[in-house]
């Protein structure tokens, strides 16, 4: 008998911590929302520099791919951002209703400052104080495991894409591309094949077919296995937690639904401040009828990554302009096809060893980078920087010799021509005073 009552203590001593926990829950999330929205807003920057790492690194024919991940990883954060905002204000207005109803439990239509017929049909489009206090921390509820659940999941999949492109340009040299892009394509067959079946499966006639529902079982099962991995488990939780209570929980659905708004509407806000649209139009995304800040280093003291060549100012008052070139990783590959391997002398001091790999750099520069002012091709000479003084990007420093030019308007057109990518070209205005 002892030892059924104390087991029996137990319990209910375990259930009404629980309870407590729930109860006292939303301070922890208030405060972790409140901590969530700075860092959300700080991810930004993290989509920021992996479209510039992108930029860099992955050959042009691979943008579109960079611009997949940063993209949906843009909407991501944005959606996470819209989720914590949403939910702190909802958690507010909570801890704003749950204070209401300590000092006044209920509508009083006897103590009303205004008519009784008024207050009655007001009140009959009211709902309970006690029904808003119940639904508005409901909503609060569910938004931390959809967040979280999101980005796990993102973040899963972006590391897995990432991992894949990385693998894809190691081995491109020595396996043909479409043996290495065979797993992309029967996984996207796989995918298509999953959301027709269940489409179908899901239509009123079929959902009672049972070898029909156990296929859509088992290909929605190995899809999300493949796509998610050790997340697939957590993923199905969440859907099947929303997809089960459908019916009787519409009002948390319609929630995802508003986060999902705000998330794009977020994008929209962010995607100008950032270098991702590059990725998806390098070579028309500068329209040399217009003039770009970017050119100028007086125009351009808050760009942290260069994708243009760069002067000091559009108004020149000397005989000599400086000229900054980005020079991007995957360039090198594409030196490599039309300037012949460095070959280095170990028998000659190190500094000499690295002045001459310099020298062999700048000099297969020269036969891709082409400068025009007013349309005359200028011969140009190329100094190596290691590192921009703002942006610490390696490119290189021409001077231009500007000393036969009139006073008035110019134009100096800079042209990246390799042999198997796309013509890069540049019109920077200037103005010479004097």
């Amino acid at each position: 008998m002892e030892i059924e009552y104390n087991n029996k203590a137990n319990k209910d001593s375990s259930k009404g911590w629980i309870q407590r926990l729930k109860e006292e829950s939303w301070e922890a999330e208030l405060l972790v929302s409140a901590i969530a929205i700075f860092g959300t807003f700080q991810m930004f920057d993290i989509v920021s520099w992996a479209t510039n790492f992108f930029i860099n690194v992955l050959n042009p024919n691979q943008y579109k791919v960079g611009y997949f991940i940063v993209t949906f990883g843009l909407l991501a954060i944005s959606i996470l951002t819209a989720m914590f905002v949403i939910h702190f204000v909802l958690r507010a207005y909570w801890i704003g209703l749950v204070g209401l109803n300590s000092v006044f439990p209920d509508y009083s239509i006897e103590d009303s400052a205004y008519s009784k017929i008024y207050t009655k049909k007001l009140l009959s489009i009211l709902p309970k104080l006690k029904d808003s206090i119940h639904k508005v921390d409901e909503l609060c509820s569910v938004v931390f495991s959809v967040a979280f659940t999101f980005l796990f999941i993102y973040g899963y999949m972006a590391v897995f894409i990432s991992i894949f492109l990385l693998v894809f340009n190691l081995l491109s040299d020595y396996v043909h591309h479409y043996i290495l892009l065979f797993p992309v394509i029967l996984f996207v067959i796989l995918l298509s094949v999953q959301m027709v079946i269940t489409i179908f499966a899901n239509l009123k006639a079929n959902k009672e077919k049972e070898k029909l529902q156990t296929v859509n079982f088992k290909i929605t099962k190995f899809t999300n296995m493949i796509m998610l991995g050790p997340l697939y488990k957590s993923f199905l939780q969440i859907t099947m937690i929303f997809g089960s209570n459908f019916k009787k929980k519409k009002s948390l659905v319609y929630l995802i639904l508003t986060f999902i708004f705000g998330g794009f509407l977020m994008l929209v806000i962010q995607l100008p401040k950032t270098n991702i649209l590059y990725l998806a139009a390098k070579k028309n995304y500068y329209n040399s009828t217009k003039i770009y800040s970017s050119f100028y280093k007086d125009d351009n003291k808050n760009n942290t990554f260069l994708l243009t060549p760069e002067i000091d100012s559009d108004k020149v008052d000397t005989d000599v302009i400086k000229i900054f070139i980005p020079v991007f990783y995957h360039e090198e590959n594409f030196r490599e096809e039309t300037c012949d391997s460095f070959e280095n002398d170990s028998e000659k001091p190190l500094e000499i060893q690295r002045e001459a790999k310099t020298n062999f750099l700048l000099n297969c520069i020269e036969k891709h980078y082409k400068v025009y002012i007013d349309d005359q091709e200028v011969d140009v000479s190329y100094l190596r920087q290691n590192a921009h003084s703002r942006t610490n990007q390696k490119g290189v420093v021409s001077y231009l010799d500007i000393t036969n030019l009139e006073k008035g308007l110019h134009v100096i057109t800079f042209k990246k021509e390799y042999k198997n990518t796309e013509h890069l070209k540049w019109k920077i205005p200037f103005y010479k005073v004097k």
